[in-house]
């Protein structure tokens, strides 16, 4: 896989993968299910998509063994393209975070963590598409996921990640974590890939493309991920959504 010569690229978006919130000693699963990334790598590969995001809580919580947190990356880089994650509230980035106990897994794995707190940007395809995102220290008012971004690149597509909550009314003033339309409008991103909300939910604004893309570990009819395409020069982007299935015999 790999950009095409037109220039389109494609990016499967996820979150809230929470592995470590359902476990398994029965039948084909691991003792901590990974059901959700097999069905991860399984609609990259079925879609020709060129990188895969998760918007934070690909973790539940920071109890998961290194064990488990190690073949969880290295199976989301089993997909064989570049694999982007931001942490969220469920597995923030503070000092007694599992990204900073696991950090050899990380590094062993390929993956790519956005783990700075003032911001991380990465580039891809020789600056074809760039990432920014803000590592979650603490889940709190004061924390704005999409404050400081940086000023949009020259040239290529921008992919900014956040993970928080989405303000709709004024009683979410004193939410954790808020994002408003105002500050996705101000990123002038190509696109904002989202994380927090399992709902399948467009947050775009004033022409910038903003999606929550759902979770694969969703209710019946929710188990979705956005699959997001770039056309040559960043002049359109479409969204589709596509469902994200598990293993038919367990993740065995």
């Amino acid at each position: 896989m790999g950009v095409e010569a037109n220039g389109e690229l494609r990016m499967l978006h996820t979150s809230d993968v929470h592995i470590g919130y359902v476990s398994s000693t029965e039948g084909d699963h691991h003792d901590v299910c990974q059901c959700p990334i097999h069905g991860l790598v399984g609609a990259v590969r079925e879609h020709g998509v060129d990188v895969l995001m998760v918007a934070g809580d690909l973790f539940d919580h920071a109890r998961l063994t290194e064990d488990t947190i190690r073949a969880t990356l290295e199976l989301l880089a089993s997909s064989g393209v570049p694999v982007v994650i931001i942490p969220g509230n469920h597995d923030v980035h503070d000092e007694a975070s599992l990204w900073e106990r696991c950090r050899a897994q990380v590094a062993t794995s390929g993956v790519l963590l956005l783990d700075e707190h003032d911001g991380t940007m990465i580039e891809l395809f020789e600056g074809s598409l760039r990432i920014w995102g803000k590592a979650m220290a603490e889940h709190e008012p004061g924390y704005r996921p999409l404050a400081d971004v940086p000023s949009r690149p020259d040239d290529g597509w921008f992919v900014v990640a956040a993970h928080g909550h989405l303000n709709l009314t004024p009683e979410d003033v004193h939410r954790s974590s808020p994002i408003t339309h105002d500050e996705i409008a101000q990123t002038g991103a190509d696109y904002v890939a989202l994380g927090h909300w399992h709902v399948t939910t467009d947050a775009s604004h004033e022409g910038v493309t903003a999606w929550y893309p759902g979770t694969p570990m969703g209710k019946p009819g929710n188990s979705t991920a956005a699959l997001v395409t770039f056309a040559s020069g960043g002049s359109d982007v479409r969204v589709d959504h596509v469902r994200v299935g598990a293993p038919s015999g367990g993740c065995l």
